[in-house]
């Protein structure tokens, strides 16, 4: 089942795809190509695998580093060699994954999420 996507996940995601963009304009489709398969990667890897709890930030919030994606998106003529955001997500009481926010690793990430 595909995860939901809050308004402020989906606002995210159109930050991330300027960024594919300018990415794509300054280093070729390829490298828009490879980030673009790390976040597929990346939703599928939460999908498939619980990951790190965070409740310190908010109950039932967990976080995954698209780094960690990294070799499951391997796209000729290679992989992304950095990434830096960070997936914030729960399990909603239906079992389907609720994506909070895809955030920056240099953001104050208390400042950027939901309140509840």
């Amino acid at each position: 089942m595909p995860p939901r996507i809050s308004n402020a996940a989906r606002a995210d995601i159109v930050d991330i795809v300027d960024i594919l963009r300018l990415s794509q304009t300054q280093f070729g489709d390829q490298a828009r190509q490879r980030y673009q398969a790390l976040i597929l990667a990346a939703l599928q890897a939460i999908a498939d695998t619980p990951s790190h709890d965070r409740d310190e930030l908010a109950p039932g919030l967990r976080s995954y580093h698209l780094i960690y994606s990294r070799q499951q998106a391997k796209h000729p003529p290679g992989t992304v060699k950095s990434s830096r955001y960070i997936v914030f997500y729960r399990v909603a009481n239906d079992d389907v994954i609720e994506v909070v926010r895809l955030l920056h690793d240099a953001m104050e990430v208390q400042l950027h999420l939901p309140n509840d």
